[in-house]
């Protein structure tokens, strides 16, 4: 959790500090990433597939650390982004007012999620004692503590 918030720290002082970027023109481009959903849920889909198509290939080889460190690789990545999605929300929901779950859809936190269960699925095939609970619960919290940020927020402040 605190390697989470140090490099999400220096992602956004790198972004608003740094390069000086307006906040609606990271929103728009959030938005705008998310907006074409059957392309990037097709583009999910595949790659949590191929995902777990590679680490049966590399276990049935004998390569199981390959296939363990790619499966490490995804799942970090997108616990990272969830995360990082979900700060990204609730920010732009303090400076700018608006839900950024709301227009992208809800898509992409959802898709993230499942591209963590491809990597928990691989790690699974490499080592069976691999626990489902650990990664599933930091990611499920990740995906609801800005909606329920949100409705704190609009009862309490307006």
């Amino acid at each position: 959790m605190l390697k989470n918030i140090l490099l999400l720290a220096i992602i956004f002082s790198w972004l608003f500090v740094i390069q000086e970027m307006p906040y609606e023109t990271i929103y728009d481009a959030l938005v705008g990433f998310s907006s074409d959903r059957r392309t990037l849920a097709l583009h999910t889909v595949l790659l949590g597939g191929g995902l777990i198509l590679v680490g049966y290939l590399f276990s049935c080889c004998g390569l199981y650390k390959v296939a363990k460190a790619l499966s490490v690789l995804f799942e970090t990545a997108s616990l990272f982004l969830l995360f990082a999605f979900g700060c990204g929300h609730a920010f732009f929901y303090l400076v700018l007012e608006e839900n950024l779950y709301a227009a992208s859809g809800y898509l992409p936190p959802f898709l993230l999620f499942l591209l963590l269960l491809a990597a928990i699925k691989t790690q699974r095939i490499v080592d069976f004692n691999h626990p489902l609970r650990q990664p599933l619960l930091p990611a499920v919290l990740y995906m609801i503590w800005p909606v329920i940020f949100v409705i704190l927020h609009s009862i309490f402040a307006g």
